[in-house]
């Protein structure tokens, strides 16, 4: 959620950063709705006040006097209700605005309205050269028993597959392997210096979070908000949400807290299965495990200090690309445009490997990292913040995968297969 004050002081600021994000609500509507709760706030407020001395006033007239001091409160009572009512309807007016905002994008992100206005910043690492036509992991999986869609289909539904034998293996040497680095202080310090950014090197704290949680949880992290539900699987009985991602019940674990700022950074590495629905893709990537309805990833997240959250982001970038190269994978850093960006990021940056099986075999960069600045946003929906000083600030978040696991699975085997229909395992995994 955007500060309000932020927006009454720059509305020229903010309008503009509205239109970089295609958002099409007008900044005018918005201050018109805030004048419109605080007057019914403030009116509110002084008919309360006005009927709490007449209500203490009354034992103190005349006798005389007495009735017409009932009638007086009786008629402040039922004009609080009535004031009440309306300062329900204009709050929640008011706040549905505020929900529908997009975070406000740092000047440097790149401005268009979707992934063709995208910045390739970087690309890294050498593409395989095969001395045979590349096949794609799916050929690969089916034929060496690694990954069994159809029975998927048959237990489950569509988009739902089982992993199986050797990947299984490596799945797990992929957490072992993020786990270990996170947790390894002087690692993050040779990652920080390699990139030249200073950041203090505190490990990760490893959570295997919830993935259910409640609509307040959920639509503070800015993942409910109008035009989201769709993606969300809910069990109506126990009124909870399956969550898309470890960032959407790791962001909670600080809800309505207050940190310490020598605290700060406070950094988790989450791991856990993640469900999405997927209603808006189709085609070839709902045949495997690169879009699926349920899969298993590794999230980063950090609360961090107003003045530290960039370099923050920068250094989970930095992780990444540090991690990929450990299993010698090609990929390229993308900078995210305005209008491909997600809602609630101020920056986002993702990184996509090189799948020499894609495309019949010619091979394509696809997305498997991303990495997001959101700021104050997803803090002031959560009411986390931190103490500097005596006084109380909104924290800032910060989130990236580490590995989302059938995406990386898909890389390695792509990327190391072998003549035989087998796949070399990256040193850093044996």
């Amino acid at each position: 959620m955007l500060d309000i004050q932020y927006i009454r002081q720059e509305p020229e600021k903010t309008s503009q950063a509205f239109v970089k994000r295609g958002c099409k609500i007008s900044v005018n509507d918005i201050l018109k709705s805030d004048e419109e709760y605080r007057k019914a706030r403030t009116q509110s407020e002084k008919i309360r006040a006005d009927l709490n001395e007449s209500s203490k006033s009354i034992s103190k007239v005349p006798a005389s006097e007495r009735p017409q001091a009932i009638s007086r409160a009786q008629k402040l009572k039922e004009q609080l209700k009535q004031s009440e009512q309306h300062l329900e309807l204009t709050e929640a007016k008011f706040k549905n605005l505020m929900y529908k905002l997009p975070n406000l994008p740092f000047e440097d992100v790149p401005v268009g309205k979707d992934e063709k206005a995208n910045k390739v910043l970087r690309k890294v690492g050498k593409k395989p050269a095969f001395s045979f036509q590349a096949r794609d992991y799916l050929t690969l999986s089916e034929k060496n028993d690694w990954v069994d869609m159809s029975r998927g289909a048959r237990t489950s539904g569509s988009r739902f597959g089982y992993i199986k034998g050797d990947l299984v293996k490596l799945q797990f040497a992929l957490v072992h392997l993020v786990l270990d680095r996170l947790t390894d202080e002087n690692w993050l310090t040779e990652v920080a210096e390699k990139a030249k950014i200073e950041v203090p090197a505190k490990v990760f704290i490893p959570v295997v979070p919830p993935v259910m949680i409640t609509h307040e949880a959920f639509r503070a992290m800015g993942k409910l908000d109008p035009g989201e539900e769709e993606e969300r699987y809910y069990i109506p009985k126990d009124k909870l949400f399956l969550v898309g991602s470890a960032e959407h019940s790791i962001g909670p674990l600080h809800m309505n807290e207050t940190l310490d700022a020598e605290e700060l950074p406070t950094r988790y590495i989450a791991y856990s299965s993640c469900f999405r629905r997927e209603s808006g893709s189709y085609g070839r990537d709902t045949k495997g495990i690169l879009r699926v309805h349920q899969f298993d990833k590794l999230e980063m997240f950090s609360f961090t200090h107003p003045e530290k959250s960039r370099l923050e982001h920068q250094f989970f970038l930095a992780i990444q690309e540090a991690l990929v190269q450990e299993l010698n994978l090609p990929y390229r850093v993308i900078h995210i445009s305005t209008g491909d960006m997600v809602k609630t990021d101020a920056e986002q940056f993702d990184i996509e490997m090189w799948l020499p099986g894609q495309n019949n075999g010619k091979g394509e960069y696809r997305e498997t990292h991303s990495t997001s600045n959101s700021t104050d946003f997803q803090a002031r929906r959560l009411n986390a913040k931190f103490r500097a000083g005596t006084n109380k600030e909104f924290l800032h978040t910060v989130n990236g995968t580490a590995f989302a696991i059938p995406r990386t699975l898909i890389a390695i085997i792509e990327n190391f297969q072998k003549k035989d229909g087998g796949f070399k395992v990256p040193k850093a995994l044996q």
